[in-house]
């Protein structure tokens, strides 16, 4: 390797995670940030992961090597194995279901007594009747069904992303304030990264550079003068406290897998004046979810995400984003209701996807590398996205499910994006 080394712009957990390992196999490594490391997006979700991903088996190998990557980070990350619990029609369950083979065998279970409470992967599909059994605080769920996946769960983002940049220290490697302008070329390559320290700007030399900007990424591409179908989407959580029990603390991510209304008819007509409430008031698409966390409990609803561009490096909450995540969880657990008017603590991050929802992991010039556009599921496919990346900057052949997510292949005439990762970023 060129005593240049390798240059990473971003310090989220994608980009710490690929300059760890690139430094554990020997390269010189150095991470241009210009905010603090962590900051921007890479907790700014339900921190969950899933090997459960119906038509994409590609991701589902991403992660489930991701998986395979987390035993030295474990302690820190703290996962906890609850799976996932899709809650609705028991014919759409079993569809999603048949989509994802490779997420283990599929056992269905018309009577509770069958269903293992603890199981390390496959998909379990409580029909009506059963589900109420299993889990009891959702016996009012009549006639619907539950489909219980796993290998998922969540994790401490934060927990991750700290071991990661201790870890990358110890290896060797470097984390710099500073912000990356642009290219130089060389020879008719990328030889220089032009950067900006303090008030002064300066060209870096580098053997290979690693684009993991983050939310940062349709800016990037623009000044880069890369044309890829891109979109930054802003996305937000709402933390409750629940002094009075009401949401299961051994629950798994409980999630609305149907349509459905948040508002009343009364509550509609009192809302129709509020331009930014508009979206809200007709039927909105499955995907309302929930897990524990601490004393209280974690809710995700967007529904109707509109594109921005990032002009920070997080979006300011709407005013009503908390409520709406809340309302959303009503089917699941009514009792909830108990908690309208309370003041959530709510964050959020932008999503930068791709219009089938697949990340860029790959070369976007000689030397040049992105990795970006893990919309919803950076944290969960980090380790194995670096592991596909360092092969590629070593000149070594990436895993096979890597290929797809190449940016060239928006270059291919024949290329379809057919959007099926798109469903519920969880």
């Amino acid at each position: 390797m060129p005593e240049e080394g390798v240059l990473v712009v971003g310090a989220g957990i994608l980009g710490l995670s690929a300059a760890h390992f690139l430094a554990q196999r020997g390269f010189p490594v150095l991470v241009l940030e210009r905010e603090a490391p962590l900051l921007c997006t890479s907790d700014k979700s339900t921190e969950c992961y899933r090997v459960f991903w119906p038509g994409e088996e590609a991701l589902a190998s991403l992660v489930a090597r991701s998986l395979e990557l987390l035993g030295p980070f474990a302690e820190a990350a703290r996962p906890r194995p609850r799976g996932y619990l899709y809650l609705g029609e028991a014919e759409g369950l079993l569809s999603l279901a048949q989509q994802a083979p490779h997420a283990g065998p599929l056992r269905v279970h018309p009577k509770a007594a069958t269903y293992p409470r603890v199981a390390e992967e496959g998909m379990d599909l409580l029909l009506p009747g059963s589900l109420g059994e299993a889990f009891p605080y959702l016996a009012h769920l009549k006639g619907k069904a539950g489909l219980h996946v796993r290998k998922a769960g969540w994790l401490s983002a934060h927990g991750l992303g700290m071991a990661l940049l201790e870890a990358l220290r110890a290896a060797g490697g470097r984390v710099v304030a500073g912000e990356f302008l642009g290219l130089e070329r060389e020879g008719g390559r990328p030889r220089y990264a032009r950067v900006r320290w303090g008030e002064e700007e300066a060209l870096w030399p580098f053997a290979a550079l690693v684009l993991a900007p983050g939310p940062g990424l349709p800016a990037l591409l623009s000044a880069l003068d890369l044309t890829l179908p891109v979109a930054a989407e802003p996305h937000f959580k709402a933390w409750f406290p629940d002094p009075l029990g009401l949401f299961p603390r051994e629950a798994p991510l409980l999630i609305w897998n149907e349509p459905q209304e948040i508002f009343a008819p009364e509550e509609k007509t009192l809302f129709q004046g509020e331009a930014t409430l508009a979206p809200l008031l007709s039927l909105l698409p499955p995907g309302a979810h929930a897990r524990p966390e601490g004393e209280g409990f974690l809710a995700l609803y967007n529904p109707w995400p509109q594109a921005e561009a990032p002009g920070a490096c997080g979006p300011t909450p709407p005013p009503w984003a908390g409520e709406v995540a809340l309302r959303g969880l009503f089917p699941i657990l009514p009792g909830l209701r108990r908690y309208l008017g309370a003041r959530p603590r709510v964050d959020g991050g932008y999503y930068v996807r791709t219009p089938e929802n697949l990340p860029l992991l790959g070369p976007v010039a000689e030397g040049v590398y992105l990795l970006g556009a893990f919309s919803g599921y950076g944290v969960m496919a980090a380790l194995g996205a670096r592991e596909a990346l360092a092969r590629m900057v070593a000149g070594e052949d990436p895993p096979s499910w890597a290929r797809g997510f190449r940016p060239s292949r928006y270059q291919d005439p024949g290329y379809r994006p057919q959007g099926a990762a798109a469903r519920a970023q969880l």
